[in-house]
Formats: structure tokens, sequence, C-alpha cells
């Protein structure tokens, strides 16, 4: 049941970026959920479903590329026609938005994987490469058993603690690879200690668990620093706790209603992250008078937004579906698991969201 969890962090991410008076916090506090979210699930799938040899690495990476990739190269497209059309009103929107003007920016467009380099075709794939990045290194061995993600989290947060004390700025702690492993590193350890939390069939804990993700949210506001110092790493214990009282909530015993709604929202979570710079552009070019400074660019984008995820998902990611490839994993201690328990990527899947809050600009061309 993660779906909704999953909504709601996009709307963060989405809000922050089409409304400039947006309070400061929730989007860089929702990239990290997700990267929590998918150290969780990236290590459940490779222990319990895909496993480590050659074969199932070679199926999980294609699965990855299916996932990641088709939605992200089709607004890309659209991204690029804007760039072309309406030049003016990108930049208007937010001066980052513009297409790659070097080699650099175009190699990073289309692979995700190396360094930036001159801009980007989509503004804040950025996150989609650390996610990309930590899959690759969990599945070479970082998710592989209990005392490895151990070392692994001890490791980060050594890091996380020295980036601290040199006094390193907000944007290379956020969008840095390294600096992002300890979002990582934290859901994978909550993956393998997840027998110690307690089994959770009242839905009600997860609707306090997304009060108290709110109410960190204002806390971090009064922090020393600024949400943006310490409040990024004390978000995450709230984003483990939402994910806590849900993954043990059985979808059997929710209303089908909400079942439904539980798969729509995770649906339309990724392209939501990808598509909201291209609507806001185009709201902006058919209503020049208004700016991301009016609340009313987010009312008029986010149905729309949401029209235009739907219609991603449905043209693009669904009829992908049947690409996927099946692992072939057999594990002695799966025998006689219930299929919910191997499969729990097929519903759950996580959508890498993200992005650097306006105003942030990565120093470092590693990102």
């Amino acid at each position: 049941m993660f779906g909704i969890y999953r909504y709601g962090l996009a709307f963060c991410v989405a809000i922050s970026h089409l409304w400039a008076g947006m309070i400061g916090g929730p989007a860089a506090f929702a990239v990290w959920g997700f990267y929590c979210l998918s150290g969780y699930l990236m290590a459940l799938i490779l222990n319990e479903k895909y496993g480590f040899s050659p074969r199932g690495l070679a199926t999980f990476a294609a699965n990855r590329f299916l996932r990641i990739y088709p939605a992200y190269f089709a607004v890309c497209a659209v991204m690029l026609a804007l760039f072309l059309l309406v030049p003016a009103h990108a930049k208007a929107f937010l001066p980052q938005l513009q297409k790659p003007a070097a080699f650099g920016g175009w190699l990073f467009s289309l692979t995700l994987m190396s360094p930036l380099g001159g801009g980007e075709l989509l503004h804040g794939s950025a996150a989609l490469r650390v996610e990309l990045w930590f899959y690759v290194l969990m599945a070479l061995g970082l998710a592989r058993g209990k005392r490895i993600v151990i070392a692994w989290f001890l490791a980060s947060c050594a890091y996380t603690s020295w980036q601290l004390y040199s006094g390193v700025s907000f944007p290379d702690r956020y969008v840095w690879v390294p600096s992002c492993s300890i979002a990582f590193s934290f859901g994978a350890l909550v993956y393998h200690f997840r027998d110690v939390f307690p089994v959770i069939r009242n839905p009600w804990p997860a609707v306090a668990a997304a009060c108290l993700w709110w109410l960190h949210v204002r806390l971090a506001l009064k922090m020393p620093g600024g949400p943006l110092l310490y409040g990024l790493y004390t978000s995450m214990i709230f984003s483990a706790i939402a994910m806590v009282t849900l993954w043990r909530l059985e979808p059997k015993q929710m209303p089908v209603w909400l079942r439904r709604l539980d798969r729509l929202a995770g649906n339309l979570s990724y392209p939501i992250y990808l598509c909201h710079w291209a609507v806001g552009i185009c709201v902006t070019a058919i209503f020049p008078g208004l700016s991301r400074e009016s609340f009313w660019v987010f009312a008029i984008c986010f149905p729309l937004v949401n029209l235009m995820a739907y219609a991603i998902y449905t043209f693009v990611e669904e009829p992908l579906q049947s690409w996927k490839l099946e692992s072939r994993i057999r594990r002695p201690e799966l025998v006689g698991v219930a299929p919910g328990r191997v499969r729990l990527d097929v519903a759950s899947d996580p959508s890498p969201v993200g992005a650097v809050p306006t105003g942030v600009a990565a120093t470092r061309s590693e990102r």
C-alpha cells in the first residue's frame, strides 16, 4: 500500500516547483523519502525476487530500464519541443530550464548516468541519476546481507557527519551521489531489520504517520540552520515511520475503492514528477500574465499534470508491462511464502521522484 504515499511525495515536489511561494523543505524531504523507499524496495526485490546471480541481475537491470527510461524519454521529447517553440517562456518560468548547450548536457540527458554538463532536457533529472547509480551499487552487493548493509549505513553516517562538520553546502549534500548514500542505506537497513517491527493491520497508524511527516516539516522550519541542514536527515526517520506503517497492511483487508485508488496514485507518481515542468511552461505560455509567484499557476497546472501523467502511464508505461522479464530466483527459505511478498515490487514499484528544490543548483559536476 505504498501508492498513495508515493503520490503524496510527488505532490510535494510538484507544488514546490510550480509555486514559488511554497515553504522550503517538503520537496527535499520528499526526494529523500523516495530514496529511503527505494533503498527498502530494492533490497527487498534483490534479495527475495531477483537474487544476485548474473541472470537475476540482468533481469533486474532490464526491468529497471523499462521502469525509468521510456517515460523519461517521452517527456524529454516534449521538453525539447518546448525549448524549440517557446524558449523564452521556459526561461521565464525558471532560468535553469534550458536545453543542453554542450555535449556533456546531451550525454547526461540521454543516459542519466554521466556527470552534468551544460543544461539538461529535464530539470531535476539529477535525482534520477542518484537512483540509477544506487540501483547499480545495491545490485553489485551493497544490499546483500545484514552485515554489509550495517557497515554501509555506518560508513554513510560517518561521511555525512564529516560533511556537516566541514560545512559542505546543501546542494552538495543533497544531489551528489555519495551524499545520498545515507538515505538508501537507511532504507536497506529497515528492510533487513523489518522483522523487529510490529505487525500493523489498522490503516489509522498510516494516517498518523502522514501527520507526523508534515509535523516534522513544520518543526524543521525552526531548526538551527533552517530545514535543509539537519532537517534533511531527521526527515528520514519520519519517512521510515510511514514505510513501517504501510508495508504490513494487508490489501485484502482494505476497501476495494481504496486499493484501486492506491494503485492509481502509485501509477501516477513517477509521471507527475517527470511532466510537471512541461505543464507549467505550457500554462504560462497560454496565460502570459501568470508566473510561478502566483498560487494560481499550481492550481491550474496540477489537474493538468495528473491528466498528462495518466496519459504517460496509459500510453507509454502500461504497454511496456508485458515486456518485463520474469525472475527465476529459487531460494529454499522462500518456499511456501505467499506470492504477494515476493511480488511486492509489482504493486509497489518505486518511482524515483525528485529534483533540486527551486533556486538550488548543484555545484558539483558529478552532482
